[in-house]
């Protein structure tokens, strides 16, 4: 029976229900980019783009923008002048247009103007140059024309309804009680106006101040809290001057008020003749309150979330902990002004904020000792405002949450969001702070300064006009856009056009004003959704690319209108592949150069090294008296061939040689007279020893001292260190040890120390 109640209240609600349409005219001119106010006639073309000559040039309009088609130097156009007094639709993509001179062909695949020959001419003269009556779009919009200008004709329509007995009433609370009434609390008239069965008109319940919020309890009372203060039990004096925005029941009964300045009170007996309310238990300024299955409550206050395990034996003893937003912590709360509360079978907890979209958190984690937040905001999802007045949870899964112009309805779990823009509803809406309630047939209900509003099924979820999309105007690298791209199956770069800014429109002739659109590249997660009609790309790559646009509907509900543009950037010649290739093989060889003569110098510097040790050698065994015929007796096999000349096949390093077996015990040898005995310069000595021994002559005297230095410290162990220092040419025996430490790294006195220790 119950059913049938609620079901007849709706009937009456859709009977009462006001449209929200009209026809209306509107003007176009200079002002709105008309290029002229002489208009000769108007076509729609196959993408849906509008048409209109005019007396200076073709204006295409796509419902934003009027884009001019004129004459320029050095077009190579057939056409004289930019007066066009008619245009007639050609059914080989085409516009034939009519000057003062003749018939030309406007091609919509090329955008440019073209010759025909004298016989189609004389063929179109009688079709054209009649006065235009005007053109009726594919929407059923009618366009004319006077000498003023472009003149509109359509029909404003809007789905959502106002709810009769409601207009301008300002609704703050609704109530569905169980006898099937509809309840609704208004700030205008400070009333309460009922909806019976049946009943067209309301019955109407004067109080003296504005009812913000109706609950009816499980024994059936209504409640009403209202501001400026008073609780009142319908029928019954009020109880409290407390300024009630919420009221919630607990598992045992007892009322829980959200009062805005005097926190978090009670009703422990809501059904005595004369209940009390208890004094505050916490909290300052409460919007609205959330009691779980457990008896956890929640409070949205402005000053962030309260929370607390309700007392069930003792609700004096209920503890409330606050929880605000930290700035350091981007899990916190987003924000301290909280407005609407909301949970999910899942025990998801929903806290929808002022400015900063919606939270989302788990009961259990809301409890814990510091609780991790998720937001949903402008910037991580499809919300299209971060403005929240209200919200309820409807079926489980969806969010209807009320912004200032619009209502979004958002999935959490997908977080997809179908946005009712302001053109849903009205012309002028302004929403209030009201909780959305939803009626047994599917229908909602929204509070607003015009009116309670009223959305079936249909109008919501039921997908109107699909407006096309086209792209219209692209400028390159920073420069004026042109608009060249609605004939254009794909768009083609130059190696030096990496920066492109795309413009775009979806084509509505009725009302775009609240179409949203979303762009993304090469399948990039889409951009947030906003009312830019543009995209610019930057630094694009060589190669194919594919841009994608997607919109809303006027309503702004999303569409399946998906627009795709291929782009293809051309590569400089140092970014093809036979370029990429040569750079391959220019890198290959410079690194097996590289290796090449890292090897070379290593085997240069190894034979170096070989023919100075074997110099070394020799001039040891001169000294020591041995003959290198003695030292090739001593050899088992011959050596192999050397790459280099041996020492005593090289008459110069024989000249140096013996200059340093002459004078290894000379403190006055000099470069300059080792020189002199090799019979070359000073430059030219060193430059010979560097390339056949690897090391200077300075460098050379120096290694031969150092190592008769070293034979001497083994073999005569009893002669002072200063001794042996003036048989290897140092007068000095401290510069000795200094020189001999620096280039063998160790003393010479533990060189007899380590042969000690060998004996």
């Amino acid at each position: 029976m119950k059913i049938f109640l609620r079901l007849a209240v709706f009937a009456a609600i859709m009977l009462t229900a006001l449209p929200c349409s009209g026809r209306t005219t509107e003007r176009y001119d200079h002002t709105r980019g008309l290029s002229s106010p002489r208009i000769g006639g108007g076509v729609q073309d196959e993408d849906g783009l509008l048409w209109f000559a005019t007396w200076n040039g073709l204006n295409c309009y796509d419902g934003y923008d009027f884009h001019w088609v004129k004459i320029r130097p050095g077009d190579h156009s057939p056409v004289n002048t930019d007066r066009i007094r008619d245009i007639l639709l050609s059914p080989e993509h085409s516009i034939f247009c009519r000057t003062d001179d003749g018939i030309y062909e406007f091609s919509l695949d090329s955008y440019s103007f073209k010759n025909i020959s004298q016989a189609r001419r004389d063929s179109l003269a009688p079709l054209m140059g009649q006065n235009w009556e005007g053109l009726t779009d594919s929407q059923g919009n009618i366009w004319t024309a006077d000498v003023t200008g472009l003149y509109k004709n359509f029909d404003r329509h809007h789905p959502a309804r106002i709810l009769g007995g409601t207009e301008g009433a300002h609704p703050r609370s609704f109530l569905l009680d169980r006898d099937g009434r509809l309840c609704v609390g208004c700030r205008a008239d400070r009333s309460i106006k009922i909806f019976h069965p049946g009943d067209s008109v309301p019955e109407t319940i004067k109080l003296d101040t504005t009812p913000y919020v109706l609950y009816q309890t499980r024994a059936g009372d209504i409640w009403v809290g209202c501001k400026p203060g008073a609780l009142i039990k319908l029928g019954k004096p009020a109880l409290s001057p407390d300024a009630v925005y919420d009221i919630r029941e607990d598992s045992r009964g007892r009322l829980w008020l959200a009062t805005f300045g005097n926190g978090i009170k009670c009703v422990p007996n809501p059904e005595e003749e004369h209940p009390a309310v208890s004094p505050t238990l916490g909290g300052y300024k409460v919007r609205q309150l959330l009691i779980t299955p457990s008896d956890r409550i929640i409070a949205a206050t402005t000053e962030g979330l309260l929370i607390g395990q309700i007392d069930l034996d003792n609700r004096m003893n209920t503890k409330l902990r606050q929880i605000r937003r930290d700035g350091s912590d981007p899990e916190s709360l987003a924000s301290d002004a909280t407005m609407a509360l909301a949970r999910d079978s899942k025990g998801n907890i929903f806290i929808a904020t002022e400015t900063s979209g919606v939270d989302m958190v788990s009961e259990e984690e809301l409890f814990s000792e510091r609780p991790a937040f998720t937001h949903f905001n402008r910037r991580n999802s499809t919300l299209t405002s971060d403005i929240c007045k209200a919200m309820t949870l409807d079926s489980d899964t969806l969010l209807m949450i009320v912004g200032t112009e619009n209502v979004m309805a958002f999935n959490p779990e997908t977080r997809h969001t179908v946005n009712f823009g302001k053109t849903f509803w009205s012309d002028s809406c302004l929403f209030a702070e009201t909780t959305p309630l939803c009626l047994p047939d599917g229908s909602w209900l929204f509070g607003a300064e015009e009116g309670a509003f009223v959305a079936t099924p249909h109008n919501l979820y039921t997908r109107g006009f699909v407006p096309p999309i086209v792209f219209t105007t692209l400028a390159v690298n920073g420069g004026t856009g042109e608009f060249c791209l609605a004939p254009l199956p794909s768009l083609e770069l130059q190696a030096d056009q990496r920066n492109a800014t795309i413009g775009f429109a979806a084509l509505d002739f009725i009302d775009n004003s609240g179409i949203l659109y979303r762009t993304r590249v090469d399948g990039s997660p889409w951009t947030t959704a906003d009312r830019t009609r543009s995209v610019t790309l930057f630094n694009l790559s060589p190669g194919d690319h594919v841009l994608e646009v997607q919109s809303t509907d006027r309503y702004g509900r999303w569409v399946d209108n998906n627009r795709q543009l291929s782009i293809s950037v051309a590569p400089y010649w140092y970014e093809t592949w036979w370029a990429t290739a040569l750079f391959i093989l220019l890198f290959l060889g410079a690194a097996g150069g590289a290796v090449y003569t890292y090897l070379y110098v290593r085997r240069m510097k190894r034979q170096r090294r070989e023919l100075l040790d074997k110099y070394m050698a020799l001039i040891r065994s001169r000294e020591a008296g041995i003959t290198p015929a003695d030292n090739e007796t001593e050899q088992s096999e011959p050596t192999p061939a050397q790459e280099t000349p041996q020492p005593e096949e090289s008459p110069f390093l024989n000249r140096v040689r013996r200059y340093i077996e002459d004078n290894i015990d000379n403190s006055e040898a000099n470069i300059d007279d080792m020189a002199a005995a090799a019979a070359a310069s000073r430059s030219t000595l060193n430059r010979h020893l560097r390339s056949q021994l690897g090391v200077s002559a300075a460098q050379l005297l120096i290694e031969a001292r150092l190592q008769r230095a070293e034979q001497l410290l083994r073999d005569r162990s009893e002669l002072p260190v200063a001794e042996i220092a003036a048989m290897c040419g140092y007068s000095d025996p401290q510069y000795f040890q200094r020189v001999f430490k620096t280039k063998r790294g160790y003393a010479p006195s533990s060189v007899r120390q380590t042969d000690n220790k060998k004996e």
